[in-house]
C-alpha cells in the first residue's frame, strides 16, 4: 500500500472500530477526489463484502487490482472474496497470484492451502500447509488442517513427526502435546487436559453439528433409546431431573427436553454452550470442567447422561465417582465411549491416534462396580462412521448403588 494521506486512514479506523457508516462515506469521499486510487478501493472493497455485497465488493477489489496489479494483499482479499462466493476456481488464480507477488506471505500460503483442499487436491494443499509452517512455526491451525489430511490418508508416521516439530516449537501447547502423545504412542496422560479441551471445541464450535451429521452421529439418540429401555418411573412420579455432562452444542438436550423436569447442562466450552443456549431446552448451563460441577451438586439429579464426553477420559474412576456424588440414591448414568477391541484380558484404555480414549469393555464394567454402580447394559454399539469405517462404542447405562467412601479404592481390575 502507498503511504495513506489522513482521510483514508480516518477512514481505516473508522473501518476497524466497526463504524461501518462513517467509514463507508470516508471511502466514497477519498474516492470522488481520487476515483481510481487502489487502496480506497480494495478497503472499500472489503467493507462491502463485509456488509453483505458481495458482488459490489468483488468489483471494487478488481478495479483496485487493474490499477495496481503488483498488490499481494489486495489480490489475497480478493481471493477471500472469491472463496466466499463458491468460485475457488478464481480464488485459487488471486492466492498463487500472492503468494508470487509475496513468497513470505504466510497467510496467502495458508488460504491457498484452503482453496486447494476445498479443491480436492490434496498434495497440493499438503505443500502449501507446510510451507505456511515454515513461514509461520506457531500457526496452530496450520499444524491442526495438515495433520487432519495426514490423519485421514492414514500417514501415521508423518503425522507423528508433524505433531513432533510442533511440539518442539510450542513445547506448552495443549493442542500440540495432546495430539502428540495420540499419534506417536508416547506416554499418553489419563485423560486429555482443561485446555486442550476448552481451546479445541471453542474453535470447532461453529462447524460442530454439521461435522457430526456427515458422520452419521448416533451416540445422543442411542442414550435416549437405552433411557427408554431402563427407565422406570412409578404412576405420578414427577419427571426426573437430568444432567447434560458435556453438553456440548446441546445434542442430547433436544432429545432430552420433553422427558425431563429440570435439564441442566454443563461443558468446558464456552463456544459449544453458546450453540447450545440457541436450542432453549435447557434450564441452566454452565461452563465449568463436569467432575468439578458434578462434585458440586450433591444428590441433585435422577440421571446423568454423557454423550462422547467420556472419550476424553481414559481412567474413568474419576468421572465415574464425581457423578455418583451428584445423583440421588437409585439414581441413572448413561454414557457412551469408544470401544477398544482387544483379546487382552488386563487392557484398560488407550489413546487413539484420533486424539479419543477406546475403553475395553472389561474395564469399564469393572470401573462401574468398583464406583459404587450395578451395571444395566454395557452394549455394543456403532457410534458413528469416520473414513469409511464404522467406529465402536459401548452404550453404558448403570444404576447407583452405593457410594464410595472416599476411602475405597475405585480401581478397576479387568
Amino acid at each position: 500500500m502507498s503511504s495513506p494521506d489522513r482521510l483514508l486512514l480516518k477512514a481505516i479506523a473508522a473501518h476497524q472500530a466497526g463504524r461501518i457508516n462513517e467509514a463507508c462515506a470516508l471511502y466514497e469521499r477519498r474516492l470522488r477526489g481520487r476515483p481510481g486510487d487502489p487502496d480506497t478501493l480494495n478497503f472499500l472493497g472489503m467493507l462491502e463484502f463485509q456488509r453483505g455485497a458481495p458482488g459490489r465488493g468483488i468489483e471494487l477489489l478488481r478495479k483496485s487490482l487493474k490499477n495496481d496489479p503488483d498488490n499481494p494483499h489486495a489480490w489475497m482479499n480478493l481471493g477471500n472474496m472469491l472463496m466466499g462466493v463458491g468460485n475457488a476456481e478464481g480464488a485459487l488464480d488471486a492466492f498463487e497470484r500472492a503468494t508470487d507477488l509475496a513468497p513470505d506471505l504466510w497467510q496467502a500460503w495458508m488460504n491457498l492451502a484452503i482453496c486447494f483442499r476445498r479443491l480436492r487436491r490434496i498434495e497440493d494443499a499438503v505443500a502449501c500447509l507446510r510451507t505456511t509452517i515454515r513461514l509461520k512455526p506457531d500457526h496452530d491451525l496450520a499444524y491442526e488442517r495438515l495433520g487432519t489430511i495426514l490423519y485421514r490418508a492414514g500417514k501415521s508416521e508423518d503425522l507423528a513427526e508433524l505433531y513432533r516439530n510442533w511440539v518442539k516449537n510450542d513445547p506448552e501447547n495443549p493442542l500440540a502435546r495432546h495430539l502428540y502423545a495420540a499419534a506417536a504412542g508416547a506416554a499418553a496422560p489419563d485423560r486429555a487436559s482443561d485446555e486442550y479441551l476448552r481451546i479445541s471445541f471453542d474453535r470447532f464450535a461453529d462447524a460442530y453439528d454439521d461435522n457430526l451429521r456427515d458422520l452419521a452421529y448416533r451416540a445422543p439418540q442411542l442414550l435416549v433409546d437405552a433411557l427408554e429401555r431402563h427407565q422406570r418411573l412409578p404412576a405420578g412420579h414427577s419427571r426426573p431431573d437430568i444432567l447434560d455432562a458435556g453438553a456440548g452444542t446441546g445434542l442430547c438436550g433436544l432429545l432430552l427436553r420433553a422427558r425431563a423436569g429440570t435439564l441442566l447442562g454443563v461443558d468446558l466450552s464456552p463456544g459449544m454452550l453458546a450453540k447450545a443456549r440457541e436450542r432453549r431446552v435447557y434450564d441452566e448451563l454452565v461452563v465449568m470442567e463436569l467432575c468439578e460441577f458434578m462434585r458440586g451438586r450433591p444428590s441433585s439429579f435422577d440421571i446423568v447422561v454423557s454423550a462422547d464426553t467420556l472419550v476424553y477420559f481414559g481412567a474413568l474412576e474419576e468421572a465415574l465417582r464425581a457423578a455418583g456424588t451428584c445423583l440421588r440414591e437409585g439414581g441413572l448414568l448413561a454414557f457412551t465411549v469408544e470401544r477398544w477391541v482387544t483379546d487382552d484380558a488386563a487392557a484398560q484404555f488407550r489413546l487413539g491416534i484420533h486424539g479419543r480414549y477406546m475403553h475395553a469393555a472389561r474395564y469399564v464394567e469393572g470401573v462401574l462396580n468398583a464406583s459404587g454402580y450395578a451395571a444395566r447394559e454395557v452394549l455394543p454399539v456403532v457410534l458413528r462412521s469416520e473414513l469409511g469405517t464404522d467406529v465402536p462404542g459401548l452404550v453404558v447405562v448403570a444404576r447407583l448403588a452405593a457410594r464410595p467412601s472416599s476411602s475405597e479404592s475405585a480401581t478397576a481390575t479387568g
